[in-house]
């Protein structure tokens, strides 16, 4: 399912963040990625960011990426999506849920993983916005 963004009128169902520790974002599920592998100051990333899928691919090599994706998946198919018990539906917990990724920098390790995840439970199914703090709107990678 597409990302949502500013000229679509549909209500995401899962808000992603990228920020820079110390910045308030009040996600509900907020995950600290400092022990990550950090792409900063790598000489072929220059002029680039977390969203560019070299940086990406290089970030989604930590050994500790899957289960992190793995969780977020859970979460949302926790507390979003309804449930069948004893043959009748259950509406879902919640309509809403948000995720925020923090790194030093915020714009490295907390933007290539807020990408990561938003790619991968857009192809679960949900209607997802991300958004970075840490960088400009216009810096961020977007395809061809």
């Amino acid at each position: 399912m597409p990302r949502t963004t500013k000229n679509k009128p549909e209500k995401p169902q899962i808000g992603i963040y990228s920020h820079k520790i110390g910045k308030i974002v009040g996600s509900q599920f907020e995950f600290d990625l400092l022990s990550f592998r950090d792409p900063a100051g790598q000489k072929q990333f220059t002029n680039m960011n977390g969203s560019y899928p070299a940086v990406r691919d290089w970030v989604k090599q930590d050994k500790r990426f899957p289960s992190l994706v793995q969780d977020c998946l859970l979460i949302a198919d926790d507390l979003i999506k309804d449930k069948v018990r004893e043959g009748k539906t259950v509406p879902a917990v919640c309509s809403w849920l948000s995720f925020s990724f923090k790194d030093y920098h915020g714009k490295w390790a907390s933007v290539a993983v807020t990408e990561l995840v938003a790619d991968a439970l857009s192809d679960a199914g949900y209607l997802v916005s991300v958004y970075h703090s840490g960088i400009p709107e216009e810096a961020v990678w977007t395809p061809i």
